[in-house]
């Protein structure tokens, strides 16, 4: 079953916003590697907004009932040469290729920072968090400058935040491009 939190405007907000600000930059990627990817909606987005050139997107979650469902929903890809597929794996494992830009939307969920540490000198990055108080979420930033120390990049292209306010409730989504 769908949980449907992945089509949540701020889930769908904080995608579209990762999928202008990467447009803004001009940027290509031979293999995109999407960690944590969920239902792979930011792949479905890049994808669907045809704006940001990318031959293949892998996406990577721990979560087996996701990998059918991106699957499902990215369809359209999956079977255009293979440009878009879903994989069942733990990040910090993931072997599969040598991708060129590394997306992780969900960095707030994982415990430890091999997944990051694993990644290549010198290859692009979009990193997204937040700071909500969730028992699921293990890494806690509270503004911009915490969220950039913890993720150092050798170079920024973009650092912002965005804020979702709701009549009960907010939080903010923080979010570097660059280069590590």
């Amino acid at each position: 079953m769908i949980n449907k939190d992945a089509f949540s405007s701020g889930q769908i907000g904080s995608k579209i916003w990762l999928c202008e600000e990467l447009e803004r930059l001009n940027w290509q990627s031979d293999l995109t590697h999407i960690y944590g990817g969920w239902y792979a909606l930011t792949a479905f987005l890049l994808l669907s907004r045809g704006i940001f050139q990318v031959n293949q997107i892998r996406s990577f979650d721990v979560d087996p009932a996701c990998e059918p469902i991106a699957d499902m929903i990215n369809e359209n890809w999956v079977w255009q040469n293979w440009k878009f597929k879903a994989f069942t794996t733990n990040c910090n494992e993931v072997i599969k290729g040598s991708p060129d830009l590394i997306i992780n939307t969900s960095t707030e969920h994982f415990d430890s920072m091999e997944w990051f540490d694993n990644i290549p000198k010198g290859t692009r990055v979009v990193l997204q968090g937040n700071n909500m108080d969730h028992d699921d979420h293990v890494v806690h930033s509270s503004n911009i400058d915490e969220f950039q120390s913890h993720y150092p990049l050798d170079h920024v292209n973009f650092a912002g935040q965005k804020s979702f306010v709701y009549p009960d409730w907010s939080f903010t989504r923080f979010m570097i491009i660059g280069i590590k």
